[in-house]
């Protein structure tokens, strides 16, 4: 997949010079582009740089969301070296003179696409205006496609480059994710290799450590510190507070890996010496080469849009401050993976905020260690823009830490040919506030509220008030896989009238009374018996404590109603049991009910009881691919234990 593909073309008194030789190669359709660069509007101080930029695999759902890293370039005419080009901003969201061309369509493949509201996200202070983030100002998910977009150059920071009528522009781009503020756990209470935990007495390795805020982080061997069982922090030590801990909210790379489009393009903006020690022709010449004069190099790759093998960390940092990024922490690796959740063993293989799937295997993901003090040294200073590193930047082997899917660590540089990596950036102070970040589920305090009347399964909500819960994000989608997936490479979960659900919980002395307002544009099961959860089907469970579960399943099907009990108490359970399922297709909204009496279940008014639920979803006819649901536990390996809590309310 790409993380970057740009294409620029010579328009007005500056040119935009294309830097990468590129062939006849299908453009992927999941990459990010941006073209037409040319410079506008020059006044005495600034300059209006226009482009148009696209991607594939974009998504906002408050503060879920995806961006693009857009960074430039300028040189002067000739062979000069290449500059960043810094933006001049006078706030942060949304600066004055940034802006798109509005109400403009696109053509993709002779496809007309309406135009994307974007909002700019433009870093201030010291490090700030090397670059900006370019998102969705509205909810939604598929292709960002629109044209042109406007930011604003600061002349001065290119002193006489800027007036130069030879000089050169060039635009390049990076797909992130967010990842937003929050505590979150380190390790997942099991037992994967080299993991940490919270050190107690010595008589256990696995209990999670809570990162629970800004400032610095106790290590060692000692009560409630974070330590781990291989590669540890200072032992009666502290990872400093100007260590990033993962708790401040950041972007990363959408995706573990550079390009070889995209690492040729760095190499043809360094100068020649650089670039000589970031090439190295036994390695990378098997994708990039090199033109024959050294002193002029061009490096061009006949399939710009595979992986760049054969990268060092050193090629990685250089990289990073190049495009004024940073390299990722393993303490920002896990949050990246986990979310902010109460974690579960080999939860990480995906992204939980929409990053590409996690580098597994023996390559792992190089991340900055906290089992070295030069790594602990490490303070989050970005890139400058330039190929020089910054001081606090570790560049030993002994500093690096490989992750993989399941979070397991190993340390070194790992020069494998496909070693994983990612750039991040520490989210811009300033920005407007995109809402708290989301409670997972399964931590909520969540109850079956007490009814005014008696529950009825007829198909009428009008004993209900607002929904217990709505499920309408990419955050609500199992498996983590088709959260994301977007576009034409794979059809994963499409938005909220592709899926999306209204629970209701509640009881009135004598039922628990459910019901689900489901929104699916498509609505199949033909399936029955046992087999109705392998269609469009609401599945529950039950746990009253005894550790045995009650599951069972409500589905709309060819043949009508059905309902089944897989396993646990209630033997009249599906005689007394209403229930109803009305869709109305037009609208596309099936609708479910259940009243389900507490003597058959084993349960108390006012008990505490787990309870777990998965709406299906297919939307072919040939089974379902993804579903939404509570917590887990429920699928396979069964564990009734680690449903969520709910209690029965009296009021």
């Amino acid at each position: 997949m790409d993380i970057f593909r740009y294409a620029l073309f010579a328009n007005g008194s500056l040119r935009a010079l294309c830097l990468l030789v590129l062939t006849a190669c299908a453009a992927r359709a999941d990459g990010i582009r941006v073209g037409n660069v040319s410079v506008t509007s020059r006044v005495v101080s600034t300059a209006n740089i226009t482009f148009d930029i696209a991607w594939s695999i974009s998504w906002r759902y408050g503060v879920v969301h995806d961006a693009a890293w857009v960074f430039l370039k300028v040189r002067a005419g000739g062979n000069a070296d290449w500059a960043p080009v810094r933006l001049a901003a006078d706030r942060v969201l949304n600066p004055t003179g940034f802006g798109q061309e509005k109400g403009a369509l696109v053509s993709t493949n002779g496809l007309e696409r309406p135009w994307t509201p974007l909002e700019f996200v433009v870093p201030t202070g010291e490090d700030g205006g090397l670059g900006l983030l370019i998102r969705r100002t509205e909810g939604g998910m598929g292709v960002v496609e629109t044209r042109p977009v406007t930011v604003v150059w600061d002349f001065a920071a290119n002193k006489g480059i800027a007036r130069d009528a030879r000089a050169s522009v060039a635009a390049f781009a990076v797909e992130m994710v967010y990842v937003p503020e929050g505590a979150f756990y380190l390790g997942s209470g099991e037992g994967e290799a080299n993991r940490f935990y919270a050190y107690s007495d010595g008589s256990q390795n696995t209990n999670c450590y809570r990162v629970t805020g800004p400032g610095a982080i106790a290590t060692g061997r000692q009560a409630g510190r974070l330590w781990a069982t291989s590669v540890t922090p200072a032992d009666n030590g502290e990872l400093p507070a100007s260590y990033p801990n993962g708790y401040a909210a950041f972007y990363c790379m959408k995706y573990p890996y550079l390009t070889q489009g995209q690492y040729a393009g760095f190499l043809n903006c360094l100068s020649p010496a650089q670039a000589e020690v970031r090439y190295r022709a036994d390695r990378h010449g098997s994708a990039i080469k090199r033109s024959a004069t050294a002193a002029a190099a061009a490096y061009s790759t006949l399939t710009p849009d595979q992986r760049c093998p054969w990268l060092t960390w050193e090629d990685a940092l250089t990289f990073a401050a190049w495009a004024g990024l940073r390299p990722m922490t393993e303490l920002e690796y896990e949050k990246m993976g986990r979310g902010l959740g109460t974690p579960a063993a080999d939860d990480a293989v995906m992204s939980y905020w929409g990053a590409a799937p996690i580098n597994g295997g023996e390559t792992g993901e190089r991340t900055i260690s906290v089992g070295s003090a030069a790594a602990r040294k490490f303070a989050g200073t970005h890139g400058r823009g330039t190929a020089d590193l910054p001081g606090d930047w570790p560049t030993k082997a002994s500093a690096v830490i490989c992750r993989s899917g399941a979070a397991d660590a190993h340390t070194g540089v790992n020069v494998q040919p496909l070693a994983g990596w990612r750039a991040v950036r520490t989210a811009p102070p300033g920005d407007a506030d995109l809402g708290p970040a989301p409670v997972p589920l399964r931590d909520r305090k969540l109850g079956f509220a007490r009814l005014k009347t008696k529950g009825v399964a007829d198909g009428d909500l009008k004993e209900w008030g607002k929904p217990t819960l709505s499920l309408k994000t990419p955050l609500d989608c199992y498996s983590e896989k088709p959260r994301f997936s977007t576009g034409v490479t794979a059809r994963g979960w499409q938005g909220p009238s592709d899926l999306g659900v209204d629970l209701y919980l509640g009881w009135d002395g004598d039922s628990l009374c459910i019901a689900a307002d489901v929104t699916d544009d498509r609505h199949f099961n033909t399936r029955s018996g046992d087999g109705i959860w392998d269609g469009d089907a609401l599945q529950m469970g039950i746990d009253t404590g005894d550790g045995s579960g009650t599951i069972f399943a409500l589905a709309l099907t060819t043949n009508g109603v059905v309902f089944h009990q897989f396993e646990g108490r209630g033997a009249k359970l599906a005689t007394n049991a209403g229930r109803n399922v009305i869709r109305d297709e037009e609208a596309g909204k099936t609708r479910y009910e259940l009243t389900l009496p507490l003597r058959e279940l084993g349960i108390r008014a006012g008990a505490t009881i787990g309870y777990n639920l998965m709406i299906f979803d297919d939307d072919n006819g040939k089974g379902q691919r993804y579903w939404f649901q509570l917590g887990p536990g429920i699928t396979y390996p069964f564990d009734p234990e680690r449903f969520p809590r709910f209690t029965l309310e009296e009021k």
